[in-house]
């Protein structure tokens, strides 16, 4: 996308701010702007503040923020080279021009700016979580644990490392690890957490279906309405043979999801698997299968159990 360069309508307020010796009243200006999405006129501010202000980090970072949602590569990489050269020891800078060659696909490059970020101001987990799914979009979780545990060196308590540290070991089917890395997640950050719920999904892959079972009942304790701890509870008591359970789990996760066609296909499944001791229930199986697939037209098992049941009437 091209800039316009056309210099935009004199703002009173910016223009007040910037004849004033004030760079803090500017940056509020400026930020008023952006939360309106006039984009042109905070970077044509933003460029004139920088020659006033050179050395204030305030206002370059709002500048290469303006580039990077502008996304016009040429013009933010030419900016950020600037900026850069003048902040190079600050970490936003380096986590922004991150972000930007992620947006363009530039893998390899974004990682080395995440590390860079990250080896500036080692209190920050963004950037090490960023290298991390990186990393692991590329099949490479190794790579991503090794990342995650350097950061755990200065981030012992930090839940959401140790939980991304268990969705990598999950990428190469190391679910015990996993098990362990979501406990912990889980234990550092009890309430409002997605750890517990990864958890039982980690113990249903590490076929502990008591485990899974008891973590689902947890989290359903905090949160009746959640369809991934139905999931997880209908799951393993289906497992454990208990499958009046079972049916209940799945029957719920319907109606706890925002979006039920997932849920859906999987109490259809479940009904479908029943047909010798639940009959009856085939037909309702069948209906669920065909939403389920007009949603998921790639979920294949869905499409297999529903052209067995084609025949039956709705």
């Amino acid at each position: 996308m091209s800039l316009d360069v056309t210099p935009p309508d004199p703002d009173p307020t910016l223009e007040a701010a910037l004849a004033q010796d004030d760079p803090s009243a500017l940056v509020t200006a400026v930020d008023a702007l952006l939360q309106r999405g006039t984009l042109a006129s905070a970077d044509h501010y933003l460029e004139r503040a920088g020659r006033k202000y050179p050395l204030e980090p305030r206002i370059a970072v709002r500048r290469l923020e303006v580039q990077f949602r502008w996304k016009d590569w040429e013009q933010f990489e030419e900016i950020s080279a600037e900026i850069l050269a003048r902040f190079p020891e600050r970490s936003e800078f380096h986590l922004i021009v991150g972000q930007a060659l992620e947006e363009q696909e530039r893998v390899c490059e974004a990682i080395r700016a995440y590390g860079r970020a990250t080896r500036r101001d080692p209190t920050d987990l963004e950037p090490a979580q960023r290298i991390a799914r990186l990393f692991r979009a590329r099949g490479r979780p190794f790579l991503a644990r090794r990342n995650l545990r350097r950061a755990l060196i200065h981030h012992p308590d930090a839940a959401v490392l140790h939980g991304t540290l268990g969705y990598a070991y999950i990428d190469d089917g190391q679910y015990p690890k996993a098990v362990a890395s979501f406990t912990r997640a889980a234990e550092l950050e009890p309430d409002d957490s997605p750890w517990l719920d990864d958890l039982g999904g980690a113990l249903l892959l590490a076929e502990r279906w008591k485990d899974a079972a008891a973590a689902a009942v947890k989290s359903l304790k905090k949160k009746q309405q959640n369809e991934r701890a139905w999931t997880v509870y209908a799951v393993a008591h289906r497992h454990l043979g208990s499958l009046d359970d079972a049916e209940k789990g799945y029957r719920n996760a319907v109606k706890a999801a925002r979006q039920p066609t997932r849920a859906r296909g999987n109490l259809g499944l479940f009904l479908a698997s029943r047909r010798k001791d639940a009959p009856a229930k085939l037909g309702e199986a069948k209906t669920h299968l065909h939403a389920a697939l007009l949603a998921h037209p790639e979920w294949h098992e869905v499409e297999n159990a529903y052209e067995a049941l084609r025949g039956l009437p709705a």
